[in-house]
């Protein structure tokens, strides 16, 4: 089955309308359209963050699984969270194809409930108000410093522009990189 961003002009325009549209709805767990992250973006976050074998990357409504794969090439752990059953079937699909499944899991999950307690890194390409939502909601599982990269949009949560690493904006493309903050307690496990 084709990936969504290669069933032609109309099925993509139709799918990105849909993506919008459903973001629009009261209470609903889709907090951002889906965009793919251009690869030069990918790259500046990876390296921004430093990613290496032996961090777990997390993608945080990781849509087709982009940053998954570019970080699991590094020798990463990858864990992407994403709600469109079509767009975890491309990522699956994708990591199959790269002989990467071994390394990439794709959970088909709201990520709000998603436990970063593991995360070395976590990649964000949402909204503002996606961004502050999603990381109140996996807060208590956040290890402070964790490094956080969020692309076009800050994070715009009390305590998190003290801890703004860097603001790297090249090609005029916005990417934030955080220091996770002390957060709420975290569970006794």
């Amino acid at each position: 089955m084709p990936s969504v961003l290669d069933k032609g002009p109309l099925a993509s325009i139709i799918f990105e309308m849909r993506t919008w549209l459903r973001c629009m709805l009261p209470y609903t767990p889709y907090v951002a359209p889906f965009y793919p992250t251009p690869d030069s973006v990918i790259n500046r976050v990876l390296d921004l963050t430093s990613v290496r074998a032996g961090d777990t990357v997390y993608d945080l409504g990781c849509g087709d699984g982009r940053v998954l794969l570019a970080a699991a090439r590094r020798g990463a752990r990858a864990v992407g969270y994403e709600l469109d059953p079509e767009l975890v079937r491309d990522a699956v699909e994708s990591a199959r194809k790269a002989s990467l499944a071994h390394l990439i899991k794709v959970v088909k999950a709201d990520a709000a409930s998603a436990d970063v307690s593991d995360a070395s890194v976590i990649a964000l390409y949402l909204s503002d108000h996606g961004n502050s939502r999603l990381l109140k909601s996996v807060q208590v599982t956040l290890k402070p410093g964790t490094r956080v990269a969020s692309f076009y949009f800050p994070v715009g949560l009390p305590g998190w522009q003290e801890r703004l690493l860097t603001k790297d904006s090249a090609d005029g493309l916005n990417v934030y990189v955080y220091n996770a903050p002390p957060g709420q307690e975290r569970p006794e496990r």
